[in-house]
């Protein structure tokens, strides 16, 4: 196997990592900015009709949401630059 061959590969799975990261980001902000608009019951807890959610909750997902975006910018950098030097 050609050392290029080797770097196009792992290319290719630092952008398969980049753009699954980027997707879990934006769902995991979706999800913690969706529950932020959720009402209080009288226990001053989030409430949606059916489950009472933890507070706080919500900005341990958006913490999450960064570090995989965080995540998937280093990853595509990562295979951006092996993509170009296996180009040479």
């Amino acid at each position: 196997m050609k050392p290029s061959s080797r770097l196009q590969l792992g290319a290719l799975a630092l952008g398969l990592l980049a753009v699954i990261a980027a997707v879990l980001a934006v769902l995991v902000a979706s999800y913690a900015i969706s529950k932020l608009g959720l009402p209080y019951n009288e226990e001053g807890r989030y409430f949606d009709g059916l489950v009472v959610h933890r507070a706080g909750s919500e900005y341990a997902f958006g913490f999450l949401a960064v570090v995989l975006g965080v995540v998937a910018v280093l990853a595509g950098v990562g295979a951006r630059r092996l993509h170009r030097r296996a180009r040479r």
